[in-house]
């Protein structure tokens, strides 16, 4: 796990990859005991898989501890100061919320048959994907019994196991319109509630139930979680076609190559339905993603489809920050505010 110095040199490297790092970075030092928390967080993360199976332990401690941005996590200790509580007692549903969030990602390398999670192989091709996929199941009752476990557990585990069924309805969604490309937005946005936009929902309002805060706060936390997840999935869609490979971590097109009709796709198809004929090449097998993944990701540039992703991303945000707005000022809610605006403006 991360030490402070590390988490401290995390968060500013994330905010650098913002369009204004350093109003971002500003927001962040401004919050008390950030980073003590974040290491509280880390301890926590460790914790959770002590008494786990050995190889169970392995392959969820293989994805926890290789670090990741701690998004989620870092919204609920946020939130949980913004509404005046001690962000201390939100450090158990921040876990909560990235033991969630990995074992999502267990079960979407299982699903997409990933090699590669966070820079390293991922944990199926280390131990298989039956450990994987038990690891990732393993974390998730993990995460109840964390959350069971706190004052405020009654008002966040029922909500907690409702966001895991959108999780779950989420993917077998993405799973139905895999490899068809025949996805509509309707559908597209369907699946962003239920695999981002949720998880971030319930992370941002559990600070508020940990802060104890009334009802109309943690509700407004959560429409803010919701849209900032979605901006974020928009930004992740449109960077897919967009980014620097080595900055992005991944070559470009993957989300095409696996089957994954995401938003900039399904607005360079409607532009020009020609691709669609391409694209159905891939679906019958008659030709291989690579071959046509530069020709996809050029249409995708000259249709506009990564621009017009971002400009939903941005309305996204602006409904976030409506809602953020019914939260008491503090630096707590500024970092919560800036962080929005990072995430949706970030490009690599």
């Amino acid at each position: 796990m991360a030490s402070d110095q590390a988490i401290v040199e995390q968060l500013s490297a994330t905010a650098e990859r913002g369009v204004r790092p350093e109003r971002a970075q500003a927001a962040l030092s401004q919050v008390p005991h950030l980073a003590e928390d974040l290491a509280a967080l880390e301890n926590e993360l460790r914790q959770a898989t002590e008494d786990a199976e050995a190889r169970l332990q392995a392959a969820a401690r293989h994805l926890v501890g290789s670090g990741g941005k701690r998004i989620r996590p870092t919204v609920t200790l946020l939130a949980c100061g913004a509404v005046g509580g001690d962000m201390a007692a939100a450090v158990p549903f921040a876990a909560a919320a990235e033991l969630t969030h990995s074992a999502t990602l267990l079960h979407d390398d299982v699903i997409d048959d990933g090699a590669v999670r966070r820079g390293q192989p991922a944990s199926r091709v280390i131990w298989g994907n039956a450990v994987s996929v038990l690891s990732g199941d393993w974390l998730l009752a993990r995460a109840l019994e964390i959350v069971s476990r706190q004052p405020a557990g009654p008002a966040a585990l029922p909500p907690l196991l409702a966001t895991m069924r959108r999780l779950v309805e989420g993917e077998v969604l993405q799973l139905t319109l895999r490899g068809s490309f025949r996805a509509t937005e309707k559908d597209y946005f369907a699946v962003i509630d239920g695999k981002t936009a949720s998880l971030f929902g319930w992370a941002a309002s559990a600070g508020g139930w940990a802060g104890g805060a009334r009802d109309g706060l943690s509700t407004a936390l959560g429409r803010f979680g919701e849209g900032v997840g979605t901006a974020f999935q928009l930004v992740d869609d449109a960077l897919d076609y967009a980014a620097d490979p080595e900055k992005l971590g991944k070559r470009l097109g993957t989300d095409l190559i696996e089957g994954k009709a995401t938003l900039p796709l399904i607005r360079a198809c409607n532009a020009e339905p020609r691709l669609r004929e391409r694209l159905a090449l891939l679906v019958e097998g008659r030709e291989a993603a690579e071959s046509v993944a530069g020709e996809v990701i050029e249409a995708v540039k000259r249709s506009g489809g990564v621009e017009e992703a971002r400009a939903l991303a941005r309305d996204q945000t602006r409904s976030a920050m409506a809602a953020l707005h019914e939260v008491p000022d503090g630096p707590h809610r500024r970092a919560l505010a800036e962080a929005a605006v990072m995430l949706t403006e970030r490009a690599f």
